[in-house]
């Protein structure tokens, strides 16, 4: 049977990793609640003018990236942790354009 290396189970950057990982959990726990609730919101504006938010639209986005890198680091696919201690030097912001959302909205009218 194989041992076990104590050296190996008492890394504190293990350790820390799994604090980060119960953190982003619940994050994304939480996020999941402001998504559903900005769902309905959506939804809402959606029903009464027949257009999309442009203001929620763009929360959304970012909503979204937060959900795709908090997974990544809870699955192991990146060692990097997510907002708020993502670099965001290189990236440019994601921002939806108020054209490409009206047309989208009346193509699915269609």
């Amino acid at each position: 049977m194989n041992t076990i290396n104590k050296d190996e189970i008492l890394k504190s950057s293990k350790w820390i990793r799994f604090i980060f990982m119960v953190i982003y959990a619940f994050a994304i726990n939480f996020a999941l609640t402001i998504s559903i609730g900005l769902a309905f919101v959506q939804f809402l504006f959606v029903l009464f003018t027949s257009k999309v938010n442009i203001s929620i639209a763009n929360v959304n986005s970012y909503i979204i990236e937060f959900f795709d890198d908090s997974l990544a680091f809870l699955l192991f696919q990146t060692e990097e942790k997510p907002f708020p201690f993502k670099n965001n030097s290189n990236e440019e912001e994601v921002v939806i354009e108020a054209d490409e959302i009206e047309e989208s909205s009346e193509q699915s009218e269609n």
